[in-house]
């Protein structure tokens, strides 16, 4: 006969109490902000942004719900993207490239990180021209595919996704350059010129098959066509003029880059018609590029005067603090560099590649550039390696006294120093 013990009478107020106690156990919570590839596959998700580590390791394409963008900056504006999940209706036209990321994934990117993609306020002006222009989103867009492929590096979907964009991107920016004929508003001209700033951030940043090596860039083996992206951005300021047409456009083109780029109405893009006054140049300077000589002012293009703005443009730069809003401003050296200069770099011309390398040091000092960074460090350390294998400071007499002075300005560059307690103000594009 079986045991009595195996039996037991439950009542229903036993059952009642077993019920009670189940109610009033807590569950532990559930994280939901995983990416949705670890979701899919109900696997644990570090939630490592922008990529996390699971999808990084198995070079899988990883998106999150893009949650509200929280500025780091007090002075940028509120997010004012709307909320976009897997599922969303994206109320433009985005084309997306065939086996790359998806424009939805590319716009759930740049909501997430727009503080960091583009280093710009996200003001309405510019989510509202995202949102109707089709030459600024695509152009955007592009940025924000690259930025993907900086951070997620392998994974080839980004870099599909980079060049499809891009290739739009241009498509219209030429159209509109073949149609400039007709009849442009302020408005036009000044999406116009927008894109192309943005366009420019693209031709900074290195290529995915290029390497990062000093003895990759374009110092170990010079050739005009390897400073390609050299004359994009100076060709900026040119066509500013052109399209402007004249100071009734140029000065509202101005204020509106201030307002994207700075976030607030303010004419940082002043022209500079007074050069600094000798007395604030280094004596060594001045003796290396002949500034202690009067200009000749006859139009010839003789060396000393190809070298006389750009080094006046670095003084005014090299006292900058290294804070964002200064960052865009060192980009006024290169819309003040000429072709003779660009010319001189390609022939590697010592005094020309100093000039550029410490501008390339100064640039060092900015945290946040991700997309000219490579580039920045990579040609700042192939100049400088360049430049001592000729062992200047060995040359006989004050030549060599002057560049040992020289090449230890070039090897400070990075570093900043106060030099005095005057204001600098320098027009970017002017």
């Amino acid at each position: 006969m079986a045991s009595k013990g195996q039996f037991k009478v439950v009542s229903q107020d036993d059952y009642a109490r077993k019920v009670r106690v189940s109610k009033t156990h807590v569950p532990h919570s559930r994280t939901t902000a995983g990416c949705f590839m670890c979701k899919e596959k109900k696997v644990k998700c570090d939630e490592a942004r922008p990529v996390c580590t699971r999808c990084r390791r198995n070079h899988r394409q990883c998106s999150y719900t893009a949650a509200p963008l929280h500025a780091r900056h007090h002075q940028h504006a509120k997010p004012t993207f709307s909320v976009l999940s897997a599922k969303s209706i994206v109320p433009f036209y985005a084309p997306s490239a065939m086996n790359g990321t998806s424009s939805l994934r590319l716009i759930q990117h740049l909501h997430a990180h727009w503080d960091e993609i583009l280093q710009l306020p996200q003001s309405e002006e510019l989510v509202s021209l995202f949102r109707s222009n089709g030459l600024v989103r695509n152009t955007i867009l592009a940025i924000t595919a690259c930025h993907l492929r900086h951070v997620a590096p392998g994974i080839v979907h980004h870099r599909v996704a980079e060049y499809f964009q891009q290739s739009l991107a241009l498509r219209d920016y030429k159209a509109i350059l073949d149609n400039r004929k007709q009849a442009m508003g302020q408005s036009d001209v000044n999406e116009f010129i927008l894109s192309a700033v943005l366009l420019n951030v693209l031709a900074l940043a290195l290529p995915e098959t290029e390497h990062a090596e000093p003895s990759k860039s374009w110092v170990c083996s010079p050739h005009k066509s390897n400073l390609g992206w050299l004359t994009l951005q100076a060709g900026i300021r040119p066509l500013m003029m052109s399209m402007a047409g004249g100071e009734e456009r140029l000065s509202p083109m101005l204020n509106f880059l201030s307002r994207i780029f700075l976030g607030f109405d303010r004419d940082m893009w002043s022209r500079v018609r007074n050069l600094l006054s000798p007395e604030v140049v280094p004596t060594s300077w001045k003796t290396m590029f002949g500034l202690d000589k009067p200009s000749d002012g006859q139009g010839d293009v003789n060396r000393d005067e190809i070298f006389r703005v750009p080094v006046m443009v670095l003084v005014r730069l090299r006292d900058l603090e290294p804070v964002r809003l200064n960052a865009l401003k060192n980009f006024a050296f290169l819309a003040k560099m000429k072709r003779e200069f660009r010319d001189l770099l390609s022939k590697r011309d010592e005094r020309a590649l100093w000039i550029f390398g410490h501008w390339l040091g100064i640039m060092q000092r900015f945290d946040g550039l991700w997309w000219c960074e490579k580039r920045v460090k990579r040609d700042y350390q192939a100049i400088l390696s360049w430049l001592k294998h000729l062992r200047l400071g060995d040359r006989p007499g004050p030549e060599g006294e002057l560049w040992r002075e020289m090449m230890q300005d070039l090897e400070l560059a990075p570093i900043f120093r106060r030099q005095g307690s005057h204001r600098v103000e320098v027009g970017a594009f002017a």
